[in-house]
């Protein structure tokens, strides 16, 4: 993965911390429906799988089928790191660090 890939990915993460933590900052003490916090808290998970399998799958508008299994496990990982920890942003790093890992071991 080329380093402007990995700066977008992680640029993405950021953004989608954003706007996790900004309706707590600006909104707090204020209570809004249990539909509307549960949208809020998953809202980062459904940004980072989508901007990570977009980026580790796809170079440009092609799918780059030999790099797919790597890349799907590193996927794999992110997602439960995320679900794991209950911390987005260290998936998406763990995600990135095993895409660029796994390629070299396998």
């Amino acid at each position: 993965m080329d380093p402007a890939r990995a700066a977008i990915i992680v640029g993405m993460g950021l953004v989608s911390y954003v706007i996790r933590a900004v309706p707590q900052l600006f909104l707090a003490g204020r209570s809004f429906p249990e539909n509307f916090e549960r949208y809020l808290r998953y809202l980062s998970y459904a940004l980072i799988a989508s901007i990570v399998s977009t980026g580790l799958f796809l170079a440009g508008p092609r799918f780059e089928a030999a790099a797919a299994p790597h890349r799907a496990l590193a996927l794999a990982g992110a997602v439960l790191v995320a679900s794991w920890s209950g911390k987005p942003l260290l998936g998406m790093v763990i995600g990135t660090l095993l895409a660029q890992i796994l390629p070299w071991l396998w």
